[in-house]
Formats: C-alpha cells, sequence, structure tokens
C-alpha cells in the first residue's frame, strides 16, 4: 500500500537551518522571513543539536528579574543558536507513522517536529498541518485504494464481489466474502487508508473458519507409506 501514512510522505524537505553559531538578530530575521516559530539548530553533517524557537528568543529579550529559572537566564544572556536552543531536540524518524508524529506534537505542545533519517540526519520537517492532509482526501480516492490496494491486490478478492462506498471519510462495506477469518484483517486494512476515518461493515462468510485448528505443517501434503503384504 502507498507510504503516505509514513513521516517522510507527508514532511516538507525544504528546510529552514540554522548553525550553532548563527547570531540572535540573524535567526530572528530568518525566522520571520520563513514565517515559521521555529528551526532546527545542525552540525556540519546536518544532525540536529536543538530546536531554536520563537520562545527561545523571547526569553532572551524578557527582563532578568521576570525568569523563573536558570536555563531561562542563560538564555537571556545568549547570543548565539547554540545557547538560545533548546536542547536535546524532540524529533521524528522518517520511517515512523504519521501518528507517532501526532502524538509528540501535542504531547510536547509543538508545531513542527524535525524529521530525521536512521542516522539521524535531518532529512525534514513535519508540522501539524501536514499530518492533518493525510485526512483531505476525497471520498472517490479513498474508494479506488480500497478496491484496487486492499480487496484487489492485497486480499487477492474481486472488487465487484463487495459494495464499497465512502462518504465523509466513512467507508461502507456490505457483502460476503470467503472466510469469517477474513473479515477482521480486511477491515484493519481498510482502517489503514489514509483518509479513512469509520469502518462499517455488514459482512458474511460462506465459511466459518474461526474454530478450525491449522494443520501441522509437516503433515500437510503428507501421504502415510504403504507396507506391502508379505
Amino acid at each position: 500500500m502507498p507510504s503516505r501514512r509514513k513521516v517522510g510522505g507527508v514532511m516538507k524537505a525544504d528546510v529552514l537551518t540554522v548553525a550553532p553559531d548563527t547570531p540572535f538578530k540573524a535567526i530572528a530575521v530568518q525566522l520571520a522571513s520563513w514565517n515559521i516559530s521555529g528551526a532546527p539548530v545542525v552540525d556540519e553533517d546536518r544532525r540536529v543539536l536543538g530546536v531554536v524557537s520563537q520562545g527561545d528568543l523571547l526569553q532572551h529579550e524578557a527582563p532578568h528579574g521576570r525568569l523563573a529559572s536558570r536555563q531561562a537566564k542563560h538564555k537571556a544572556d545568549a547570543v548565539f543558536a547554540a545557547d538560545l536552543m533548546t536542547a536535546p531536540a524532540v524529533v521524528v524518524h522518517a520511517g515512523d507513522d504519521v501518528v507517532v508524529a501526532a502524538k509528540l506534537l501535542e504531547e510536547h505542545h509543538f508545531h513542527r517536529l524535525p524529521v530525521v533519517d536512521g542516522d539521524g540526519v535531518l532529512v525534514g520537517v513535519v508540522s501539524r498541518s501536514d499530518l492533518l492532509r493525510v485526512f483531505l482526501r476525497t471520498d472517490r480516492e479513498i474508494r479506488d485504494e480500497v478496491r484496487d490496494e486492499v480487496i484487489l491486490r492485497e486480499m487477492a478478492m474481486d472488487p465487484a464481489s463487495l459494495y464499497v462506498a465512502v462518504h465523509n471519510g466513512i467507508v461502507t462495506l456490505n457483502g460476503a466474502v470467503e472466510r469469517e477469518s477474513m473479515i477482521p484483517v480486511l477491515v484493519a486494512l481498510i482502517r489503514r487508508v489514509d483518509g479513512v476515518v469509520e469502518v462499517r461493515r455488514t459482512l458474511t462468510a460462506r465459511l466459518d473458519d474461526r474454530g478450525v485448528s491449522p494443520v501441522p505443517p509437516g503433515q500437510v501434503g503428507v501421504l502415510s507409506k504403504h507396507k506391502p503384504h508379505n
């Protein structure tokens, strides 16, 4: 199935980054120019050292007496990104499911997350709006993927054997399948399709195989040896 549910499929690869020695004013200008709230601080190998945000810059500008923490006081005296940034950075991997990114954004109250590869190298950034795009597919696009990718390719079934309708991301599924054990698998695959909000199904099975014990692999296709009569 398509990999749009992975962070790497929805992230933006064009990312503003700053070096550890980038001064305060240059950071402020770049954030304003890009119209974003923060940027990752990276080393020469594009490994993420931290993130510098508008909040970090505001702490720099706040009067010392109104700062509650030692870290905030340190940022008030900071001049360069290395001292202004929040570290270590919260990152997400390109191969992670979008749900992982969504949970991190919600947990930390962030708007954006740096995206790294398996070596920890920055490859993009993902925002709340990027994640929401997963659910902005048309009903027709969702229906086509359910029929062509799930029913036909994944389940090896004839799409014409099932009635599939999609309205506002809600998939309605009616018809009969060969075995009862196929139903939960089919529903689980449909729920993975980008844009699916809910699956409503009225499915029957021609064979109830839920209580059938699988045949041991060693016995499949093996006949007992014939003993000749003396």
